[in-house]
């Protein structure tokens, strides 16, 4: 399964632009987040005129993966008169806090729908099904990682998250992995995101070519990564 990224800085890394990626199947476009330069970009690659549907998978709320929240629907119900299809667990803890972005962006209802992701079971050339995973980040809001299964194997997708607990989950239950996409920080300090120097302690070496950093904070985080023989998503 492959992603094509559209921005792969962290929430303080703007020149990255707001980590978000994106694929196609059956011609449907299928959104991972839509932090705050999401929306420029989807204009300029024409995204949204090419496809029959809009599906959108939310992480969590901070705004470097909502900011786009707003203009992307309201555009994509005038503009190519698509009804979004916000992908959900009914169990998402901070379901509500996208109800009240909803509302305090001016959405009608009708421009947007909730689906359950086990609705999207078998349907897909591209995975099999997707479920979230919940996750720890900040202590502020609720958090979820993506795990889809795939012909290829399991793909994870971390959002933004602090503790690798469910990386090394994944590993040690023997489960074939396609690709393990995780936020990653130079900054050990930094108690919001795994540390790639984190990562290289609890990534056994033969894994290591599956992990593709993303949410990157610096330069000196995308050296640190590749030195420690991990990939960084390219754009």
């Amino acid at each position: 399964m492959e992603l094509t990224f559209l921005g792969r800085g962290a929430g303080f890394n703007p020149n990255e632009g707001s980590t978000s990626a994106y694929f196609i199947a059956n011609g449907e476009l299928f959104l991972i987040d839509s932090g705050e330069s999401v929306f420029r970009l989807l204009l300029n690659k024409k995204l949204l005129d090419s496809v029959s549907a809009l599906n959108l998978f939310i992480s969590h709320t901070h705004s470097d993966h909502v900011g786009s929240l707003g203009s992307l629907i309201l555009y994509a119900y005038i503009v190519n008169k698509m009804v979004v299809n916000i992908i959900v667990d009914k169990n998402m803890a901070y379901l509500p806090s996208i109800r009240s972005l909803m509302k305090i962006y001016g959405l009608a209802e009708n421009m947007y729908r909730f689906v359950e992701a086990s609705d999207y079971d078998g349907k897909y050339s591209m995975f099999d099904k997707v479920r979230y995973i919940k996750t720890k980040h900040a202590d502020e809001m609720a958090s979820c990682a993506l795990l889809f299964e795939t012909n290829q194997g399991i793909v994870f997708y971390s959002g933004d998250m602090q503790d690798p607990a469910p990386i090394v989950e994944i590993i040690k239950s023997g489960r074939q992995i396609d690709k393990i996409f995780v936020d990653s920080n130079s900054d050990l300090q930094n108690s919001h995101h795994v540390s790639v120097h984190q990562l290289n302690d609890i990534i056994p070496p033969e894994f290591k070519s599956k992990i593709f950093c993303m949410h990157i904070n610096s330069l000196e985080c995308i050296k640190a990564a590749k030195a420690y023989g991990f990939n960084v998503v390219e754009l």
